[in-house]
């Protein structure tokens, strides 16, 4: 789905080196000669398309990195047994930024000139400060994130509903089915960056409308003790509590209130959950309290799509670890061979026209990998604003079991994203 540092830090400190990186890289849609009749580019062979993966798989969501780029590769490797995309064979390269912004503009300066567009890339902040270099490279980036400040760009994937949907839909599911109502304080724990604050927009929305009182706990994405926070929304009072954070701050904040008696209902965004946190002390307060809510469907969800992604991963990945990021990962590759294909059917495969090729996608039916049907046509706005609705469990393949979804709340229905 994002996250570390406070996006002054991504844009203003990295920003003078993304420039950089466009003013001496290579730019724009030019390179590579056309191959049976099809127009080429960087990235672009006769025989073969090149994309990249900037992830994280040593920082703050490796779990969720490693998970999302095992299965781009497998998802890779059956299409490219099938005959690949356009009559070529479809390569990867992967770079592990750590999420960190710094180090993925360096890695983007290093595989840029190679690649036709990105296939995968985590984290809000490190899409901020790449984004200018995206824009001057006409570079297409599908991201495992949901970021809603991201919306309106063009070269920009985002598959699925954005942070703020997603708290909006939870919010109000919160309000019809665990008690929270008007008069309530509810507390919003949340990452500095475009990842936390795209969910304290939603929060902060769904309050104005329902009558709720917001209070806010900010922090960073090193942060790992959520102590001083929790007791914060034990003095106020709160009577339910939204996160927008990373699994170890879910996990210790999940503690805390249990241990100072806090028995409140906890709703998140779709990357708070890993299931590695079953496996811990803090396990079933997870189960008893938590909600998540997600575009992205659960490895657990009974559909011909999903049980044959799970499949795939369980038989090539035996001693993996198959949950709801293998079907991130099935979700960005599907999107990218269809907008791949659609390029090939235009008979160019330049970045340029790969980018209007993705913004030309409408009603693309993922067969429940998604809670609804893509639209990437309507700059601005989420490709959909259905989510499922995830309870924790254990006994669930992935640890999350569909309770509710497609799901599409009144307010989120109506809503409109800040700035379209």
């Amino acid at each position: 789905m994002s996250r570390r540092l406070v996006k002054a830090l991504a844009i203003g400190a990295l920003l003078p080196t993304a420039l950089g990186v466009a003013a001496c890289g290579k730019s724009k849609s030019g390179g590579g000669e056309s191959s049976g009749g099809v127009k080429g580019g960087p990235g672009i062979t006769a025989k073969t398309i090149t994309l990249g993966e900037q992830t994280d798989q040593s920082g703050v969501f490796a779990a969720l990195g490693t998970v999302i780029t095992q299965s781009n590769r497998l998802y890779w490797k059956q299409q490219n047994a099938a005959g690949g995309v356009c009559g070529r064979q479809v390569k990867l390269i992967v770079k592990d930024h750590g999420y960190d912004p710094q180090t993925a503009v360096t890695q983007y300066r290093d595989i840029a000139p190679n690649v036709a567009a990105l296939l995968q890339v985590i984290g809000s902040p490190i899409s901020a400060a790449l984004l200018p270099t995206w824009e001057r490279d006409d570079m297409t980036a599908l991201l495992a994130a949901w970021p809603p400040t991201l919306l309106s760009k063009k070269n920009v994937g985002i598959i699925g509903a954005s942070y703020d949907v997603e708290a909006i839909n939870g919010i109000q599911w919160l309000m019809k089915n665990k008690g929270l109502k008007k008069g309530d304080k509810i507390g919003d724990l949340y990452f500095e960056g475009d990842y936390g604050e795209g969910g304290l927009i939603g929060v902060k929305y769904a309050a104005k409308k329902f009558g709720l009182t917001v209070v806010e706990q900010k922090i960073k994405a090193t942060d790992t003790d959520m102590s001083g926070q929790v007791s914060a929304f034990k003095r106020a009072g709160v009577k339910a509590i939204w996160m927008t954070v990373g699994p170890k701050q879910l996990a210790s904040a999940a503690g805390v209130a249990k241990a100072q008696g806090l028995n409140v209902p906890i709703g998140g965004n779709g990357p708070v959950f890993s299931p590695l946190l079953l496996g811990t002390a803090i396990g079933k307060t997870l189960e008893a309290n938590l909600t998540v809510f997600s575009s992205t469907a659960p490895i657990s969800l009974d559909q011909p799509a999903v049980a044959k992604a799970k499949a795939a991963f369980t038989k090539a990945y035996p001693k993996g670890d198959p949950q709801q990021a293998v079907i991130t990962a099935w979700l960005e590759s599907e999107v990218m061979k269809a907008t791949l294909q659609k390029a090939c059917d235009a008979k160019d495969l330049s970045r340029a026209n790969i980018v209007k090729s993705l913004r030309s996608i409408s009603g693309f039916d993922t067969a429940g990998l998604t809670a609804g049907s893509l639209d990437f046509s309507k700059l601005g706005q989420p490709s959909t604003k259905e989510v499922y609705v995830l309870k924790i469990d254990k006994a669930a393949a992935g640890g999350e079991k569909t309770i509710g979804g497609p799901y599409l709340s009144p307010a989120a229905k109506a809503y409109q994203v800040a700035g379209t």
